[in-house]
């Protein structure tokens, strides 16, 4: 379970990232609508609890948010390697890890 918490993880740190203009530039090429950086932003920050509440279930009270919280921190490790080594494929690269932690989530 560890790996979804750490996939949830890099997808927010995604999001929240490419909630920025800078940043969306930086991968895309063009900066989105600030609509579309809002509703970004939120989906982010709504990964964060799940993340939360999936390593809270699977380690308990005692350690589960002591593993979420290595979780983020491995997480932005490799999102901020991901943005400096290659801008352009990050966004896919997190994209699909969080798209497999969803599917790996609800099964």
């Amino acid at each position: 379970m560890f790996g979804v918490v750490l996939a949830l993880s890099i997808g927010a740190w995604m999001l929240l990232a490419l909630g920025l203009p800078r940043h969306r530039q930086a991968v895309f090429g063009a900066a989105a609508s600030d609509r579309g950086g809002h509703l970004l932003r939120v989906a982010g920050w709504s990964l964060l609890p799940l993340a939360f509440a999936i390593a809270v279930e699977d380690r308990g009270w005692g350690q589960g948010p002591i593993f979420w919280a290595a979780a983020l921190v491995i997480a932005a490790l490799a999102w901020v390697l991901l943005m400096a080594l290659w801008p352009r494929r990050s966004g896919c690269l997190a994209t699909a890890l969080a798209l497999l932690s969803a599917g790996a989530g609800l099964a």
